[in-house]
Order: C-alpha cells, then structure tokens, then sequence
C-alpha cells in the first residue's frame, strides 16, 4: 500500500465494540457491521477476521455461545 493512511478513529476497536455490544448479543459479522455504521472507519478487506479476533481477545466483552458475544 503505497503511500496510503490509516483512517483515524476516535475509539480502539475494542472499545467501539464494546459500546456497540452494550445490551445487546451479535454474531461476529453483525457486529462488524454494526460498529462500521456507528462511524468506525476501517481499510480492511479482512475487517471481519480483525473484529473476531479483537472480541476473542478482549477483557470487555464475554463469550456468550458459538459466535455470541455481549458487552460485560
């Protein structure tokens, strides 16, 4: 990628998922989607491997089921 920029945002990725899963149970493209319409901007052509590894990893957000997830 030649010269190209990260897109800047104002939360990590973790944290807007977080925000995003507040009440709520997604699946792991769901919430990738989600958190892309609440204003998250991403480059990525593999967002949805980035996003479900950051959820895997993350001490905000609890496993639920197979390819659950919520906010703690």
């Amino acid at each position: 990628m030649a010269g190209g920029r990260r897109p800047r945002n104002d939360s990590s990725l973790e944290v807007a998922l977080a925000n995003t899963l507040k009440g709520k149970t997604m699946g792991v493209s769901e919430v990738a989607e989600a958190v892309q319409q609440a204003g998250y901007k991403t480059t990525s052509p593999n967002f949805r491997t980035i996003v479900n590894q950051t959820l895997i990893k993350s001490d905000l957000i609890k496993k639920i089921g197979r390819g659950q997830y919520t906010a703690k």
